[in-house]
């Protein structure tokens, strides 16, 4: 794979749907200028309005820095109220808009999530309790067809995401979603491992099913006070729960021997909570780190 096949994401700057309020963001030139120079050839979207409001507007702002659009994270209220779930299909029209003549860009869809599920992210035993049965699940997998449907209808692929803090976070969750919908999958190795999955057995059984792929590590300390529940997971964010890659718990190595045949972008993350102006130098050389980590392996 080129070093052209190695994008980054606005999350790992600190944007993203839940910081896109904040006014202390770092602006999407800054952004930009620092993953063209460090040498990225694509990034993902980030939380609406960032880029541009329109597709037009994200490809002059993208095209500026000679970077391609490769996917956009769609968080859907699978459980709630309907008329939740359609302002967030009306939501998912609309970045649907920006991607459509992206031919690498991919929607990753991904369960919103409840108090309840981040209460338990990173708790085996409570992921287990308060998992999606019977009528209920029926009800999310239905809602999560409808998106697929959307996407499917205006050509762009869609790929489930497990996300921490949701109802698709287990392995037994991801397993069920892909039997019974049929999406691919967007391997993020940071999230299936906290969720108590094997990213390396993932990439290896579920190969076939791989669309997108988000590369993260997570540091051990952290994970062990989530797993204890001595800290939510919210707080261990905070406190660095995604490391720089090759310095925590996930066998990066082995998820990348199992993707050789893997043809999509693999996607850099290092999720943070928010970033300043004043912290670009700081996690534009952990970035660097990063990425020389994955060119490394992929050459």
């Amino acid at each position: 794979m080129s070093a052209r096949g190695i994008a980054a994401a606005p999350v790992t700057w600190g944007v993203w749907e839940r910081t896109i309020d904040r006014d202390d963001l770092v602006p999407p030139a800054t952004l930009l200028e620092s993953v063209q120079g460090l040498g990225f050839g694509a990034i993902e979207l980030g939380p609406p309005g960032y880029f541009g409001a329109n597709g037009s507007s994200v490809r002059a702002e993208l095209g500026a820095f000679d970077l391609e659009l490769v996917g956009a994270f769609v968080p859907l209220r699978l459980t709630g109220r309907g008329e939740e779930h359609d302002e967030d299909l009306a939501e998912l029209d609309r970045t649907l808009a920006v991607l459509a003549d992206q031919p690498a860009a991919v929607a990753l869809l991904a369960d919103a999530g409840t108090p309840e599920r981040l209460a338990a992210a990173g708790r085996p035993d409570e992921l287990r309790r308060t998992t999606l049965r019977g009528r209920e699940l029926d009800e999310a997998l239905a809602r999560l067809e409808q998106a697929v449907e959307r996407c499917r209808s205006v050509g762009v692929p869609a790929a489930l995401h497990p996300e921490v803090g949701s109802y698709v976070e287990s392995p037994h969750e991801i397993e069920t979603v892909l039997e019974r919908v049929d999406l691919g999958l967007c391997l993020d190795t940071g999230h299936v491992a906290i969720g108590g999955g094997d990213p390396v057995a993932l990439a290896r059984e579920l190969g076939s099913r791989i669309r997108h792929v988000h590369l993260k590590d997570v540091a051990g300390g952290q994970l062990l006070r989530l797993r204890r529940g001595e800290v939510d997971v919210e707080t261990a964010w905070e406190h660095g729960l995604f490391c720089t890659l090759g310095d925590g718990e996930v066998d990066l190595g082995g998820v990348l021997a199992e993707l050789s045949s893997y043809e999509g972008w693999l996607v850099v993350e290092q999720d943070r909570i928010a970033v300043r102006v004043d912290d670009v130098a700081a996690v534009r050389e952990a970035e660097r780190r990063n990425l020389e980590f994955v060119r490394e392996r992929v050459a």
